[in-house]
């Protein structure tokens, strides 16, 4: 199937679901009314519990309190990583049962990624909600390739622990599923560095700006690294050093090969949130 073919179909890319119009139309006023968003989100049982627990996973509560009530969570937030966090909420819902994929697994690496990029951007003193998002959603191109293709031979083995998926893709359908991803987030309405930094997430040195997609890049094969250290693969190659210090991150070796700084995702977290 064409990029251009795949793009247009709508049954395809998911649509932003009606609730979360609302929710995200409310948020766009100048003054939005926060008791407006809170009654909308507490109405849509599935996504509360889903954004609450991105809150938690993200680690947005201080003292290590986690965050119980969507007031509670909207209030320590603010709106833009409220926004965020709700679209990202309701991704996971607009990918329900993907023939072949292991949702719990795909969710799991996922939220992995979103951790490691949300340490990075707080490195950097970026925006830590927008660098989780990204690295939440950055394999969402490969689910919907899969839907799309499921007999294709690229997206046979398991996306977490893939390490030649990109070029497998290119050399295969002559596109790739960060091209896709972009698509759908763009589609979604985040905001465009974060699809762009989906859009260049395998080739940061592409992206006009790259400080997000390095970032990405960096994130994604820490997480990959990790799955292949589970499986007792060999070594996921030498560190991208050249990716690192591109944005000012010469020391972040160490940080992204440490268990002890990173709080890999276990699976029960995952499976609550797919």
């Amino acid at each position: 199937m064409k990029l251009e073919d795949l793009l247009a179909a709508d049954a395809l890319l998911p649509s932003l679901p009606e609730a979360v119009n609302r929710i995200l139309g409310e948020l766009q006023h100048d003054e939005p009314d926060m008791q407006r968003v809170n009654q909308l989100l507490s109405g849509e049982v599935g996504l509360t519990v889903r954004l609450l627990r991105l809150v938690n996973s993200a680690r947005y509560s201080t003292g290590g309190q986690r965050i119980g009530t969507v007031e509670a969570a909207t209030a320590m937030l603010g709106l833009n990583a409220t926004r965020q966090l709700v679209q990202a909420a309701a991704v996971s819902a607009a990918f329900k049962g993907v023939p072949g994929v292991d949702m719990t697994e795909f969710w799991r690496h996922s939220l992995d990624v979103a951790k490691i990029a949300q340490s990075l951007a707080e490195d950097l003193r970026l925006d830590k909600g927008l660098a989780f998002t990204a690295g939440l959603l950055h394999g969402t191109g490969d689910l919907i390739l899969k839907m799309a293709m499921p007999e294709c031979q690229s997206l046979q083995p398991a996306f977490a622990a893939d390490d030649g998926r990109y070029e497998a893709q290119l050399a295969e359908l002559g596109y790739a599923y960060p091209e896709v991803g972009a698509a759908f987030a763009a589609r979604w309405s985040f905001p465009d560095n974060l699809v762009e930094a989906i859009r260049y997430q395998c080739e940061p040195s592409d992206c006009a700006d790259p400080t997000y997609s390095s970032l990405l890049y960096l994130s994604c094969w820490s997480a990959r690294a990790h799955e292949l250290d589970i499986e007792g693969a060999a070594p996921h190659g030498v560190f991208p050093y050249g990716v690192a210090e591109a944005i000012g991150l010469s020391d972040a070796d160490d940080k992204l090969r440490d268990d002890k700084v990173i709080a890999w995702t276990p699976v029960d977290e995952a499976r609550d949130f797919s």
